[in-house]
């Protein structure tokens, strides 16, 4: 006999339909608020359960939309960021290389000193790399009185840029905070979804019509049935996330909790990819061919671009 836990009606359909889809959840759960709506009126006990399940609908519209909100100024600000980072390394750092060698000929132990390796510590790294190396140009030029005017134009510069930085990470912090409420909130109407089919079931008993019409049973067999791929993948790795045919317009959602690349490859021990697609953390993104690579391809990979964080995705095809 199977566990209790098995057991088909012991076991929370909504729940195992929904997943922590926000879009599924919130057609699940509006489409039983307006069936509770419409039966109300003419039978009481359906009338108290729609009290008790109005707050928990509520709970999911709202925190989709203060998620939504949160991802757009996450998107927003990440887009402000990259623009100053470009603005940096195609028109300020010529400028004060250029200011710095009137002061220092390039090859001088004073040139060296600024750039030990170069122009590459702007160019390449992490994020945090060049707003560091920046910031040490930005104090070895403070500290020189011949380099004062360079210095005035570099401290102005570095101000802008790692205010955009702490804004996108601060964005970055709310984004995940209303991710989390909205996961919570999606579980909640869930459990009270599945309560609200026991009273159901209870008051009509012999009446499947009738309980079918409280539930969003296409959506939900849809979704059961829906390609939906999540999980997790290490910091700087590259993981097969599914292996799928496509057509040239074939297209996949992609959500995660890390920056991260997406790409459709020949094989997953092929190291050579496609550039692919960059999804910022938080931010919902549509990719599509060309850009994902060669459609012919099966092997969908994600690449978790953070150093340090595990990644937990969500991959959908459209």
């Amino acid at each position: 006999m199977p566990a209790i836990n098995q057991w088909l009606p012991a076991v929370n359909f909504v729940r195992s339909a929904v997943g922590t889809n926000y879009t599924i959840a919130l057609k699940v759960s509006t489409f039983h608020f307006n069936a509770l709506t419409a039966a109300a009126p003419s039978n009481t006990t359906i009338a108290a359960q729609l009290v008790i399940f109005t707050p928990f609908h509520t709970n999911v519209v709202n925190t989709s939309s203060t998620k939504d909100g949160a991802a757009g100024s996450r998107k927003s600000d990440t887009q402000a960021k990259d623009q100053l980072f470009l603005i940096m390394t195609q028109e300020k750092m010529p400028m004060w290389r250029q200011m710095i060698s009137n002061v220092y000929m390039p090859g001088t132990p004073g040139f060296t000193n600024l750039f030990p390796h170069g122009m590459d510590d702007f160019y390449k790294g992490t994020i945090e790399n060049k707003l560091l190396h920046l910031k040490t140009l930005r104090d070895k030029c403070n500290l020189d009185a011949a380099l004062t005017a360079v210095a005035t134009l570099i401290t102005t510069f570095y101000g802008l840029i790692s205010s955009a930085r702490g804004n996108q990470e601060g964005e970055k912090t709310l984004v995940g905070v209303a991710i989390a409420d909205q996961k919570a909130a999606i579980e909640a109407m869930c459990i009270q979804h599945f309560a609200d089919y026991g009273v159901i079931v209870n008051l009509y008993p012999n009446e499947p019509t009738i309980i079918k019409s409280f539930v969003d049973v296409a959506t939900m067999q849809a979704h059961v049935h829906s390609n939906v791929y999540e999980g997790t993948v290490n910091s700087d790795k590259i993981k097969m996330v599914a292996t799928k045919k496509s057509t040239p317009t074939t297209k996949i959602k992609v959500t995660c909790d890390v920056d991260c690349q997406v790409w459709v490859n020949d094989s997953a021990k092929n190291k050579a990819h496609p550039v692919g697609v960059f999804i910022p953390a938080n931010t919902p993104t549509t990719a599509a061919f060309p850009d994902l690579g060669n459609f012919l391809n099966r092997v969908y990979q994600i690449h978790n671009l953070d150093l340090n964080t595990k990644g937990h995705y969500s991959v959908e095809f459209l």
